[in-house]
């Protein structure tokens, strides 16, 4: 998904989405945070959430490479360097925001499977570009 341009509103609307997401369907509680050009402009920390190392360390992943937190655990084998290190997590949940080709920002779920956390990041991500192009 390729936005043309991506908001902070935008961001806070994609926020928003992934916790109703989660309390509806009754999944484990999340922390979600979305950065835009380095800038925070989205966090939450559900209820019994304390400030989750795993959710920067996921967005760490996405800035080295380019690529989603669950490509790269995918092709660990590539990404040897950021195993083992406390600044990176390389586990699904974390997908880069695309802005006319270059990365722009990122979301990144934490606290529940990491392929979970992956598809509720890809949903929430999917949805925003679809209301772009409806």
């Amino acid at each position: 998904m390729n936005f043309n341009e991506f908001t902070h509103a935008q961001a806070l609307e994609m926020g928003l989405e992934a916790v109703r997401l989660v309390k509806e369907r009754q999944w484990r509680r999340i922390g979600v945070r979305i950065i835009l050009h380095d800038v925070l402009v989205f966090q939450y920390l559900m209820d019994g959430k304390n400030e989750d190392n795993y959710l920067q360390g996921k967005i760490n992943v996405v800035k080295e490479t380019g690529l989603s937190s669950d490509e790269v655990f995918n092709r660990s084998a590539e990404f040897e360097q950021f195993l083992d290190k406390a600044e990176y997590c390389v586990s699904g949940g974390a997908v880069p925001i695309i802005v006319k080709g270059e990365v722009y920002g990122v979301i990144a779920i934490s606290g529940m499977t990491q392929e979970k956390d992956h598809e509720l990041a890809m949903e929430v991500l999917k949805n925003a570009y679809d209301r772009v192009k409806a």
